[in-house]
């Protein structure tokens, strides 16, 4: 059960398709909001011979302090309008980096729901790399104008391996709601086709247990495996991808490309993520 869904304001403004799929993620189960307001504050490092005056450092936490007020009266006013139990914090250490803010305040929630219309920037990128890789919880991120619709119908990425396990399990509280669930698997032509239908058996066997009944679609690799699975999501009238993320090292995919980078910058519906 998602009772905790942390949402951070801390890479831009929060969209309100961010703010809604916060909500629909706690009104099943009575759940609360969290939202974590902070700024982060950038300070010229001195060199050996110059050093930066102390005014310096108190006209910057005068600024930091009065825009951290700002932005909780405008995620207050966003969050005020949906029926569901909230809480704004305001972060005061003003020289931590995003990430760290994140980590720091990650580890007692549920779920943490990122805003995705900051994930095609550097700065978004390293908040949802700190965020999925760093708190040991799943990251539900959404696009800017397409909220989460928890009852709808959820398409499983899935492959063999521990990151994809992870995302499944992470998911069951909304499994369990869904209209329809499809598990999905992207072939590839040298893959042994026995053992790839003896697992996601095993899989599907598993879901019933769980009283989740579950669908199997198997479909061949287009140009990447990351534009498939949006395909398909398109193609079935998905509401939600569930996927294992960063399943090969993180610096590969920034550098090479991979399914999560595909899915974080280019994915139709909202993604939750689990590493």
């Amino acid at each position: 059960m998602f009772k905790d869904i942390l949402l951070p304001a801390i890479a831009g403004d929060l969209s309100d398709a961010a703010v809604g799929s916060s909500c629909a993620l706690a009104q099943p189960t009575d759940g609360r909001v969290i939202a974590l307001v902070a700024v982060s504050v950038f300070v010229p490092g001195p060199t050996e011979w110059v050093r930066n005056p102390l005014a310096t450092y108190t006209t910057l936490h005068q600024a930091a302090t009065a825009a951290l007020a700002e932005r909780m009266r405008n995620v207050e006013a966003q969050l005020a309008r949906h029926t569901t139990e909230y809480e704004v914090i305001g972060w005061p250490a003003f020289w931590l980096t995003p990430e760290e803010v994140l980590a720091t305040n990650a580890h007692a929630v549920d779920v943490i729901v990122l805003d995705g219309g900051h994930a095609q920037d550097d700065r978004g990128r390293r908040l949802f790399a700190g965020a999925l890789v760093g708190s040991g919880r799943p990251v539900l991120l959404v696009p800017a104008r397409q909220p989460l619709r928890t009852g709808g119908n959820v398409l499983v990425a899935w492959k063999d391996s521990a990151e994809a396990a992870r995302s499944l399990h992470d998911a069951l509280p909304l499994l369990r709601l869904a209209h329809r669930v499809e598990v999905l698997v992207v072939s590839h032509a040298d893959d042994k086709a026995t053992t790839q239908d003896d697992g996601c058996a095993r899989l599907l066997a598993h879901l019933k247990r769980q009283g989740i009944e579950a669908t199997l679609a198997q479909v061949a690799r287009t140009i990447t495996t990351g534009a498939t699975i949006a395909g398909h999501a398109v193609d079935s009238q998905a509401d939600l991808i569930v996927a294992g993320g960063y399943s090969r090292p993180r610096a590969l995919e920034q550098v090479f490309g991979g399914v999560t980078r595909y899915l974080m910058e280019h994915s139709p519906v909202p993604v939750l993520f689990s590493h």
